[in-house]
This record gives C-alpha cells, structure tokens and sequence, in this order.
C-alpha cells in the first residue's frame, strides 16, 4: 500500500486531511454509553456506541482494510452467506453437544492484541503511524481506563474479533477435524458437535488449554454459560432448537407468541410498534423455519400473514 491510511480515506470521504486526523485523534473518545440489561436477568452489560462520523469511517474500514484480514471458516458471525441458521444446521446430526462461552469477549480484544496480530501476520503494509489510527479508530478507550478495547456497538468490532480469533480458530479446527468433531464459533458463543459423549470434557480441556498458551487476546470463559446438551434433552444453538429428527425449529415458545400476535392483531389490539414487532418475528420464523409460517397462512389467512413479512426478510447474520 503506496498511499498512506489518511490519504486514502481523504481522498475516499473528501474529507481535508487536518479534520480527519482530530476525528481520528479523537475518535476512541466520542462513544455514547449506556447499560442494556442482560439477557439471563441478572446484571447489565455495557453499550459504547461510536459517534455517527466515527461510525462512518469504521464503515469505511469494512469494506477497505477488513477484507485482506483472514477469518476462519469456523467463524460465522457477521460473515457474508453465513448467519444463525447455517451455524445451527452443521451441528443438527450429531447426538451430543458442548456449548461455550467467552467473558465479556469484546472488552477483553485490546488495541494491542491487534498490533500484535497485524505483526505476526504481516499483512497490513502499513506504517507505525497508521497502524496507531486504525487503533484509535476500531478501539473505544473508556474513561478512567488506559487499554484500548473493542466496544459492544460498533460495526467494526464482530469484524475485528473475527480476524484477531484466527489463530484460535485453527488450532480448535484441527484438534476437531482429528477427533470426527464439528466446530463453529458465533462471536463468543462457541458449539461442538459429537458422535461420542465423553469427547466433550476432552474439548473443553482442550479450549483451556489453548486460551492459556496464546499469548493474545486474554479471553476466560464464562464456566455458567457451560453447557453439555444431547438428544435426551433440548438442543439449542444460536437461539435455535436443533430438533432430533435433523431440522431446526424456532421454539415452542416463540410460536406459543406468534400465535398470540397474530390474534391480538386480528382482534386490532396491536399498536403499530407492536405490528413492526410482529412483522421483523414472522419474517424470521419465515427464514428459519417456513412450514411454520404456511400454516398460520392457512389458519389465519393467507394474506393476512404474507403482508406482514413479506417485504421484511430479517434473518440474523
């Protein structure tokens, strides 16, 4: 790369060089933050979501630096032609599960586990100055903190995380691929699938094992988020149920509220934001699991259904 980052992205968003080095300068600081309760019910889990101008040169970073980072197969978030549904399905044929999950895995990604990760993989032709403003720009540094950090809010954190992971990612496929055992990795959520019961406490010594001995990032895993699941009981990946007959359902009990929508909204008792609700719900039950949806076609109407998902394909990337 001849041209330097801020000529680049200069020329790219016709934005002066002088005002675009103070947004980049001052980038790591112009975060909202804001707690959203977490979804087991206890504790709240931090937002830091990027100013709209340091949003939009993370977008930028996207579509220009982002796609000369490998990402391994394994990983499925936010990566193009995978989403839930395709994470849920590789795992639908296998008897035995191990769910895992990593502590507040964006937070524990710094800024220099990604100097670090650019220096090992030599792949970015980047200057010491430039690689400092991608730091400034892709990490939020919060106050009263001197590490640089990923944000949960930013567009360009899952990306990033999915990249810095690489080396992580190998080293689980290959122990897998040996061992006949299927693995992805959604984020932080991470799933093995099995023919044999006693291989998952052997994959999760394993995932230990490799957390210790990388030098970067420091992640821990989150031992309550632990699970071992098998087709003698419910078998969730990704929010999805992977039913004992190979498919994958929604759930019981997000029909059990769809089914109560779609009544209410009969009735006319649904205001339009809880219309909207109802629309971005069927459009993902009409992703993930479509006879679901014909069959509220045929009890409820076929028009009346189809309006409402029709033009609001949603599913989770």
């Amino acid at each position: 790369m001849t041209t330097s980052l801020l000529g680049r992205m200069s020329a790219d968003l016709l934005i002066p060089k002088e005002r675009l080095d103070y947004l980049i300068r001052s980038a790591p600081y112009r975060y909202k933050v804001y707690p959203i309760p977490k979804r087991s019910g206890s504790g709240s889990r931090i937002i830091a979501q990027p100013a709209k101008e340091v949003k939009m040169l993370q977008y930028w970073i996207i579509e220009n630096i982002y796609p000369s980072l490998p990402v391994h197969p394994s990983a499925t978030a936010y990566m193009t032609g995978k989403n839930i549904l395709r994470n849920s399905e590789v795992h639908s044929s296998q008897p035995y599960l191990l769910k895992i999950d990593f502590k507040d895995f964006f937070p524990s990604i710094k800024g220099n586990d990604f100097l670090q990760y650019s220096k090992n993989h030599e792949i970015l032709s980047l200057s010491e100055p430039d690689m400092q403003r991608l730091v400034r720009l892709l990490f939020w540094l919060p106050k009263r903190d001197n590490d640089f950090q990923l944000s949960i809010g930013a567009p360009s954190s899952p990306y990033l995380s999915n990249a810095i992971m690489y080396s992580f990612d190998n080293e689980i496929f290959k122990y897998c691929g040996e061992k006949n055992i299927t693995y992805t990795r959604y984020a932080d959520d991470i799933t093995f699938s099995m023919h044999e019961m006693k291989l998952r406490g052997d994959v999760l010594q394993k995932v230990k094992s490799v957390i210790a001995s990388q030098p970067f990032p420091i992640l821990k895993l989150n031992d309550k988020k632990t699970v071992f699941a098998s087709k003698a009981h419910r078998r969730m990946v990704t929010g999805l149920i992977l039913s004992n007959n190979g498919t994958i359902s929604i759930g019981r009990e997000r029909k059990r509220c769809i089914r109560a929508q779609i009544h209410y909204l009969i009735q006319g008792k649904l205001n339009e934001i809880e219309k909207n609700n109802l629309r971005g719900i069927l459009a993902f039950a009409h992703d993930i699991e479509p006879d679901f949806v014909k069959r509220m076609e045929k009890k409820y109407g076929q028009q009346i259904i189809k309006n409402l998902y029709k033009n609001t394909k949603i599913i989770k990337n």
